[in-house]
């Protein structure tokens, strides 16, 4: 039998979720085939098969959290295994029994099938009322765990929404479901003594004071106020807290603000999108700054590092991997666009668009984060006027760039006449225990010299 373990598909990443699971017990799986996919380091992996045979185990299902280092599955590597598995026998004594819905599978391996109820047969009457009489197989609407614990709860499934994957319902929508169900119960109970207590008093005053909540729209309404609907914090939004939580307590973190005139960059930009479109390719303003954070890198390495004060090191890199920060409907991500130092303007601008939809659809890979030298993030197009702002280091990175909307600002000429030019705001946030404020100022006034000037910036970015 073989033992899967949970492996760390990020950077030190302690638990990840399982997003769903590509085979059901007892189907035979293979090597290198995708088993499952999980969520971690801000991205959702697919983890492959590691070895031929049959799916006999699931430790963590659809929905919950494994640990790393943990086994999430048993593979059986022959039909005569994954038989003995399905009936709890075997002479591996980590095996556990198989769940019900693992023990039915077993019919496909020419054994004799279970009646649901001869499995039920433990669970008292009232706990049997408490499935549900629809003709939906209650089986498909939670797993095995949550259906047990639904029984012991006295819970009908068919009344309770579930907000899992596919619409599977988990322990925390069966907690959900209680405390409603108490807190109607509990304000049923109070409405009924209001009313015994008042018998005594004149009709008409009780009506004025103590008019049912039942009857009285304002009442229920805010009966309704004190009621929480709970839900589970997901996975990458989780992962996203910690990291930032990480960053803001640990990091001696200073934030720059500062501006620079962007005349011929934006000249520049409209030229060079119309060749970029005729190729399919999307030209914004962030690949200026991936190649500007490359060039000003490579003047000023001490940027270029990672600390860790653990183990009392610096690395410093030797590659140049700028993180693009990505909005997704999951939450922040900050994939890499690697080896920028050796891309052109319009092959980091087609890389950003093919990570960026990556990203929002869920598909990135380990492979796709971490081992970044620096951060970029660009709000302009979110952002109502050309406001700075003080962006959070992604960590073990020491510096990261914000940028705001390009503005038309009055700016001195030579002879101090205001003339209106575009301006790009920038708020560049660096680590004070790595970098000094001098060097970092110094790097700044490099950035906003390849940005004023994009002929600079190609020619040695």
């Amino acid at each position: 039998m073989y033992h899967y373990i949970l492996p760390d598909a990020g950077e030190g990443t302690h638990e990840s979720a399982i997003m769903s699971w590509s085979a059901q017990v007892g189907d035979q799986v293979k090597e290198d085939d995708i088993l499952l996919e999980i969520e971690s380091d801000k991205a959702v992996v697919a983890l492959p098969c590691p070895v031929d045979g049959y799916l006999a185990k699931i430790y963590v299902e659809a929905g919950d959290i494994g640990i790393v280092g943990q086994p999430i599955a048993d593979i059986a590597e022959s039909k005569e295994e994954l038989q003995a598995a399905l009936k709890g026998g075997g002479s591996d004594a980590t095996m556990a029994k198989t769940k019900a819905t693992s023990t039915t599978l077993a019919s496909d391996l020419d054994q004799t099938d279970v009646d649901q109820s001869a499995l039920d047969s433990t669970q008292t009457k009232d706990q049997k009322d408490a499935q549900p009489t629809s003709d939906k197989d209650y089986r498909q609407l939670a797993v095995p765990r949550v259906r047990k614990y639904a029984r012991a709860k006295g819970i009908d499934l068919t009344q309770v929404i579930g907000t899992g994957n596919h619409g599977h319902i988990t322990i925390e929508d069966l907690d959900t479901y209680l405390a409603q169900a108490l807190t109607h119960k509990q304000a049923a109970s109070s409405e009924q003594d209001q009313q015994a207590r008042s018998e005594d008093y004149d009709q008409a005053a009780l009506e004025e004071r103590q008019t049912p909540a039942s009857t009285n729209p304002q009442a229920k309404g805010n009966q309704d106020l004190f009621v929480d609907t709970i839900e589970k914090i997901p996975a990458m939004r989780r992962t996203i807290a910690d990291a930032l939580s990480k960053s803001s307590n640990q990091v001696a973190q200073v934030t720059v603000f500062d501006q620079v005139e962007v005349e011929a960059l934006v000249a520049h930009r409209q030229k060079m999108k119309v060749l970029a479109a005729e190729r399919d390719i999307k030209l914004t303003f962030t690949p200026y700054l991936v190649k500007a954070l490359v060039a000003m890198l490579k003047h000023f390495p001490e940027l270029n590092v990672s600390l860790d004060m653990e183990k009392n090191e610096l690395h410093r890199h030797q590659y140049y991997n700028i993180g693009v920060a990505t909005d997704t409907p999951r939450g922040l991500m900050v994939p890499m666009i690697r080896n920028a130092q050796s891309k052109s303007l319009f092959e980091i601008a087609n890389d950003i668009s093919v990570i960026a939809q990556k990203a929002r659809d869920g598909k990135l890979e380990a492979t796709d984060m971490g081992k970044g030298s620096i951060s970029v993030t660009n709000v302009g197009a979110a952002a109502t006027s050309g406001v700075w702002s003080t962006p959070i280091i992604n960590l073990p990175e020491v510096a990261i760039l914000n940028v705001g909307r390009i503005d038309q600002l009055f700016l001195p000429d030579e002879e101090g006449n205001p003339i209106l030019k575009p301006v790009m705001k920038l708020s560049f946030a660096f680590d004070h225990r790595v970098v000094d404020g001098v060097y970092a100022q110094q790097a700044i006034n490099l950035l906003k010299n390849y940005l004023h000037d994009p002929d600079l910036l190609l020619a040695e970015g």
